[in-house]
């Protein structure tokens, strides 16, 4: 019997967004890595900010918007912004819920500026390679390098 094509356009939704990613997929590492190293900052997170006025988008999610655009070469903050509108991978690991609104892109750019260009992006970057999951994948003692040629020949 062949299906209906009927779009269920439901109110609820009561699935997870972490059910929605695979146990497996890579991100969850990087999660779980980024997560605690952003943890171990958090006195650093609140000696950037006061006490009053509206609050800004936290500096966490900022942190793992910006991990997100960098890993899958999304060419502008415009474009994540978008991205994070429908890609419930992306939302996840940034931290927002499917209902969660998303920024608007000219205020996401000037709260990541505000937040990296201090020390801060050195003390987050130290922070993730500390981990204790990266710091064996580092090493002074060698290096690798493609050495891939690629011939190109032109016709006379």
């Amino acid at each position: 019997m062949r299906g209906a094509d009927e779009t269920s356009g439901s109110l609820f939704s009561y699935v997870d967004l972490e059910d929605r990613i695979p146990a497996r997929h890579p991100l969850r590492k990087i999660r779980q890595v980024v997560n605690d190293a952003l943890a171990s900052l958090d006195d650093e997170f609140d000696r950037l900010y006061v006490d009053f006025g509206r609050p800004s988008i936290p500096p966490e999610r900022l942190i793992r918007a910006s991990l997100i655009q960098i890993l899958f070469s999304i060419r502008s903050e415009r474009q994540l912004i978008e991205q994070m509108q429908y890609n419930l991978l992306f939302r996840w690991f940034v931290g927002l819920g499917i209902d969660d609104a998303v920024w608007v892109p000219t205020v996401f750019s000037k709260n990541r500026d505000r937040l990296l260009t201090t020390e801060m992006s050195r003390k987050v970057m130290a922070a993730i390679l500390a981990h204790r999951e990266v710091a064996p994948l580092l090493s002074d003692d060698h290096f690798s390098v493609d050495g891939t040629l690629i011939k190109v020949s032109t016709a006379a």
